[in-house]
């Protein structure tokens, strides 16, 4: 079975991967668990498939704002900041 893990890096980065694993969910998350471990990572999400995961990172860079005090903004933005 392929699936698509997400992880999050020591840097607090979120990272794709493609993973093949078993078809038991529960087997699939441990398994995919230790592999990222064993890289750092923590296992995030585990979707079924192979897809194309876009993170907040690929839309807003420094590129895309011109203005500094604006920039800064951007790079202090918690992801997971509630409203």
């Amino acid at each position: 079975m392929i699936y698509t893990a997400i992880f999050q890096n020591a840097q607090g980065k979120l990272v794709r991967s493609r993973y093949t694993g078993v078809v038991n969910r529960q087997d699939a998350w441990l398994t995919a668990t230790k592999l990222g471990a064993s890289n750092g990572d923590c296992l995030i999400a585990l979707v079924s498939g192979d897809h194309p995961v876009y993170f907040y990172e690929n839309f807003v860079t420094d590129s895309n704002v011109t203005d500094t005090k604006q920039r800064t903004k951007l790079q202090e933005h918690d992801v997971y900041e509630s409203y």
